[in-house]
């Protein structure tokens, strides 16, 4: 007779048990430790119960209906909320791809360089090559290279944006944050090219006016 998966209600247990359980945040990657958390655990047990009841046990389901969740929430700027989202996700099923990849967006966004491009990597062994991925995964390197002054990782940046342009030459949000790149390091002219040619694609009513902005303010419009 096969073996079958644990219930939820057996990892719960097995989660409480842990002393270190109480001290951990959901508002950070992995429920990350944080002391003063005590009350998590609670919550936790609502989560899992919940996904018991509305998934009948299926976590791999449960896992990927929170990320889908998540990247809703996130989507509309509510950083902690799809964090909460992503960890529940992670906390069914360690290796779901897009909660780690929603993880590492956050942490990108929240200035955290180290934490960010660590939960990427990991994203990038399950999901492999997707163009939102690869286009976040570039921006992730290069707001890292910038924040800690690293040329390598600014120069690993560069190659995935050239990259991302071979292989999907109208994506605009690549092209946007080429040139958000370019504009961090001083290279204006070379980013006013990247605004055009992403203004140029079907979406590029989308750009983000404040950067066209500010990099207006540093280097008229060629």
């Amino acid at each position: 007779m096969p073996r079958t998966a644990p219930t939820l209600s057996i990892l719960l247990a097995a989660l409480l048990c842990n002393p270190l359980f109480a001290q951990i945040s959901a508002l950070l990657p992995k429920y990350g430790a944080q002391a003063g958390d005590a009350n998590l655990a609670v919550e936790v047990q609502k989560v899992l119960a919940d996904a018991e009841a509305q998934f009948h046990g299926d976590r791999k389901r449960a896992s990927a209906e929170f990320a889908a969740r998540g990247w809703v929430v996130l989507r509309q700027g509510k950083g902690d909320e799809a964090m909460q989202r992503f960890n529940q996700a992670w906390l069914l099923q360690g290796h779901n791809g897009n909660a780690l990849w929603g993880m590492g967006q956050i942490e990108a966004n929240r200035g955290k360089p180290a934490e960010s491009l660590k939960l990427f990597g990991e994203a990038n062994r399950l999901i492999g090559f997707d163009v939102d991925f690869a286009v976040d995964y570039a921006r992730a390197l290069s707001l890292a290279g910038v924040k800690l002054g690293d040329k390598k990782l600014l120069d690993e940046a560069f190659k995935r944006f050239a990259q991302l342009q071979a292989r999907a030459p109208q994506s605009t949000l690549n092209l946007q944050n080429w040139a958000i790149a370019l504009y961090y390091t001083g290279q204006y002219a070379a980013a006013w090219d990247k605004v055009k040619a992403a203004q140029a694609t079907p979406r590029g009513a989308e750009m983000d006016k404040k950067f066209v902005a500010e990099l207006q303010f540093k280097m008229p419009r060629p």
